[in-house]
């Protein structure tokens, strides 16, 4: 698979991880403007009471319309707390919460000041649990789509848009209350499927 551009996302959803494994090389791009509405600070899981969208803040002004690496998380809300409770309600009875719990926890204790290092110590850290190494480098300059010398997915990946993709279904949480709910947040494979995340993600196909 040629070299991808991608932006960062908060955790990364189905999607996005889907192209993270099936690639050689992985560039974030760090140069682009924010954009609204997407992944980039939202991520979403799956509660006790339906779909939970949840969002890191950003500093007024400047960061929202910043190039990303600039970005920076406003801490005026307590929105670690409440992210961070928000995932123990929803899966603290999966099978594997507690293997991965003390990995995750750090980042709603630890204050990170720029997004896209947020983002970043995220995903190295979720590929760690997964054991797969992952080729990442971060972009120098900004790219069009035309100078790009791979596959440009920049916003290919949005809260409003529908996957092409065929989710196969799993075990969640709440299956005995609501049904399948595709396209997630990596978290809720991991905790749900936990050693069989790797195989479940790079088999998903259009």
């Amino acid at each position: 698979m040629q070299p991808i551009l991608i932006e960062s996302q908060y955790a990364g959803n189905c999607s996005y991880w889907n192209l993270l494994l099936k690639s050689k090389e992985i560039y974030i791009d760090s140069h682009e403007h924010y954009v609204r509405r997407s992944y980039r600070n939202r991520t979403h899981i799956l509660g006790a009471n339906g779909l939970l969208r949840l969002s890191i803040p950003l500093e007024s002004g400047k960061s929202q319309h910043a190039a990303m690496k600039d970005v920076r998380i406003s801490y005026n809300e307590r929105w670690q707390e409440l992210h961070w409770h928000s995932m123990v309600s929803a899966y603290s009875r999966s099978p594997y919460f507690d293997y991965y719990e003390d990995h995750l926890k750090k980042f709603y204790e630890q204050k990170f000041e720029l997004l896209i290092d947020f983002n970043f110590q995220f995903m190295q850290t979720i590929a760690s649990i997964l054991k797969v190494d992952l080729s990442v480098k971060f972009t120098e300059k900004y790219f069009s789509k035309d100078e790009f010398f791979g596959t440009d997915y920049r916003s290919f990946i949005l809260p409003n848009k529908k996957s092409e993709i065929n989710f196969s279904s799993y075990p969640q949480v709440f299956s005995d209350r609501f049904p399948f709910e595709a396209d997630l947040s990596i978290l809720d494979v991991l905790f749900n499927k936990g050693t069989t995340s790797v195989e479940y993600l790079s088999k998903l196909s259009v």
